[in-house]
């Protein structure tokens, strides 16, 4: 029996002990859900007060270029009322009449000139002495009532701008004057904010208000007798609702953030800030909700919610370990499927090197062997030319046999010269002239594609000190390159002219070099493969027609003689190679 009680109070205990645990856990999950949901609304409030202040910022910087504008137009214009007159009457027009109010000049003296709309407020001139004594940039004033000795009144700002053209009308004598005129605005402050803040999407127990940069309270659709009251200054009567000042000050002080406040018996309050700044003018767009008008929705639908949500979190949690079980095994498979694939290329670039290096010794052997009976056929038409007496047909005949058979000298010679394994031998030569052969040696394919070959060489062209046969290959290699990238009727443009880069400096003291560009008006190379391209192995062509080694070696062959090389190109504007040697290899390639 006593096994029984014990069994049972176990039971119950156990029972009790899931049941509190259970509580707690709902209440522990309730109280994040609430802050969550507290935290999401604010980020809401930042999102939409972020908005409000861009687009204030955004229209007021427009009116400031717009009136800059003005300015412009009006230059050396200001004695003449009419046109003056007219241009304002447009600039206001072109505006929402709801927010500027007005738009007006000054003289130095704080005169107003020439305005046109509502009529201006008597505090006007003050703000613009403030301005010719503080500043020499726009200049933004405080918010005040239109009539500072009468209450609830409808709430202003001006935006002054300083005459940057000096207009020859109005140029004071006084050469310490820093101001030479204004041209302003007056600006309905509660409608600018309406402006904004009517299209956001703001819930039914949120509201919008602005503080000023001195802690005073400028906008507030729900305390109309508190404006103008300052944070800074708080009074006895403050504190019979208010139990502290000090997110409010912060607010004024710091960047954009949030928080939560309360006042008296009202219920606490979430809010966003976010600080607006006109030089030295700022303003605070808050927004601020009822906290329990966030959390209704959420404590009325809890009990459901964390049924459904206990139940779709098992259900999730299962799901997801299938399909990261499913998705792990297909990674695997595709990574493995990547490495083979990455593998079979290298292997097939590897092939395509070592044919390209068979044909190139398959080239050195052809051409001795070509060069052996064209050499045999030179010295005998030589030789006949030479032992004819008196010119006779046949000697023009002869004349066409050697310069047929110098052309195939020629072709083979470039080959051999661009097969052939030599040591690194630079040498002063003519770049222009070897530019010239290798166009030669490519000829049949410019005449293939019928591309038009354009080349610009500096006439006082320097020589350059380097590998003839490496440079050969170089520009071989562009060559190629260009015409493998362009449709018939192609061009390629080929200029070389000395350069003196501002950021290249040379141990004698001299700077300078030279630069030859490669340009084709082909398809152009995506920007994807820009940083690719002088990769070994990496090539965009068939593996049939490239090695993806060419502007590897080509590359390696400019930095061997010290220079550089690059690359611009445009989708569907062809792409351009620059390469720069530096005047100083000379001495650069004698201490090696």
């Amino acid at each position: 029996m006593n096994n029984k009680i014990v069994n049972k109070y176990s039971i119950v205990a156990g029972m009790i002990v899931f049941a509190v645990v259970s509580i707690l856990l709902i209440i522990k999950i309730y109280n994040l859900t609430l802050q969550d949901s507290k935290t999401t609304h604010q980020l809401q409030q930042m999102q939409m007060a972020k908005t409000a202040v861009q687009g204030i910022k955004y229209y007021v910087y427009h009116l400031v270029g717009d009136i800059h504008l003005l300015a412009f137009q009006l230059n050396n214009q200001l004695d003449k009322p009419d046109e003056v007159q007219s241009h304002l009457s447009n600039f206001l027009n072109h505006y929402n009449e709801n927010i500027v109010r007005s738009i007006f000049i000054t003289d130095t003296s704080t005169n107003v000139l020439y305005a046109i709309g509502d009529s201006l407020p008597g505090w006007i001139k003050s703000e613009i002495r403030k301005m010719t004594e503080t500043s020499n940039s726009v200049y933004y004033s405080a918010v005040m009532p239109f009539n500072t000795e009468v209450e609830n009144e409808k709430l202003f700002f001006i935006i002054l701008v300083p005459d940057s053209y000096k207009s020859e009308f109005y140029i004071n004598s006084d050469p310490d004057q820093r101001v030479t005129g204004a041209y302003g605005y007056l600006i309905s402050f509660d409608n600018l904010m309406l402006q904004f803040i009517n299209p956001l999407k703001l819930g039914k127990s949120d509201f919008v208000w602005v503080l000023d940069g001195e802690g005073r309270l400028i906008f507030h659709p729900r305390h109309q007798k508190m404006l103008f009251r300052s944070v800074m200054e708080v009074s006895s009567e403050c504190m019979e609702c208010h139990s502290s000042f000090e997110m409010q000050k912060k607010m004024v002080t710091g960047d954009a953030s949030v928080g939560e406040y309360a006042i008296g018996d009202e219920p606490p309050k979430i809010m966003a800030y976010v600080p607006l700044n006109f030089q030295d003018k700022r303003w605070v767009l808050v927004i601020s909700t009822l906290l329990p008008e966030v959390t209704a929705d959420l404590r009325e639908k809890f009990q459901y919610f964390f049924i459904l949500g206990f139940l779709i979190l098992g259900a999730f949690i299962s799901f997801g370990f299938l399909i990261y079980y499913i998705n792990s095994k297909r990674i695997r498979a595709e990574e493995a499927n990547r490495n083979l694939k990455q593998i079979q290329d290298y292997q097939e670039q590897l092939n395509q090197a070592s044919k390209m290096a068979s044909i190139g010794e398959l080239i050195d052997t052809v051409g001795h062997e070509i060069n052996t009976p064209v050499g045999i056929i030179t010295a005998h038409a030589d030789a006949l030319l030479l032992q004819r007496k008196s010119s006779e047909p046949i000697d023009e005949e002869l004349n066409i046999i050697k310069k047929q058979a110098k052309r195939i000298s020629d072709y083979t010679k470039g080959l051999l010269n661009y097969s052939q394994r030599m040591p690194f031998r630079p040498e002063a030569i003519n770049l222009g002239e070897l530019i010239n052969e290798c166009i030669y040696l490519l000829g049949h394919r410019f005449r293939e594609k019928k591309i038009t070959v354009t080349k610009k060489v500096q006439p006082d062209f320097l020589p350059a000190f380097v590998d003839r046969r490496q440079m050969e290959q170089v520009f071989i290699n562009l060559l190629n390159n260009a015409i493998d990238a362009l449709q018939i009727h192609g061009e390629i443009t080929i200029e070389a002219r000395n350069v003196h880069p501002k950021n290249y400096i040379k141990r004698n003291g001299n700077s300078g070099g030279i630069s030859v560009s490669i340009r084709d008006n082909g398809a152009g190379i995506p920007n994807d493969n820009l940083t690719k391209i002088f990769n070994p192995f990496y090539s965009t062509k068939p593996p049939a027609k490239g090695t993806g080694l060419g502007l590897y070696i080509t590359k390696a062959i400019i930095q061997r003689h010290k220079g550089k090389i690059e690359v611009t190109s445009k989708k569907g504007a062809g792409a351009t190679f620059n390469i720069f040697l530096p005047s100083d290899n000379v001495e650069n390639q004698n201490e090696q």
